[in-house]
């Protein structure tokens, strides 16, 4: 299985940085922390990406912003 790996560029940085504070205070009880929320908003953003991740959150605690689950890379 081959990965493509590339950085993600937003024309809009602040816009960015407020979704991601939006979902980390959806998920605020369970303690998220920056990069947890910056992957599942990203992912909302690219429907087409997967997520490569052990974190077990992933699997069953986050979702994308507009609630739907976020791909793995890995099971």
């Amino acid at each position: 299985m081959t990965f493509a790996v590339a950085a993600y560029r937003s024309d809009d940085e602040s816009q960015l940085w407020v979704e991601v504070f939006e979902w980390l205070a959806r998920y605020h009880e369970h303690d998220p922390d920056w990069a947890d929320g910056y992957l599942a908003v990203l992912s909302g953003k690219r429907k087409k990406a997967r997520i490569w991740t052990y974190d077990r959150e992933f699997r069953t605690t986050w979702r994308r912003p507009d609630g739907s689950r976020i791909p793995l890379a890995v099971s």
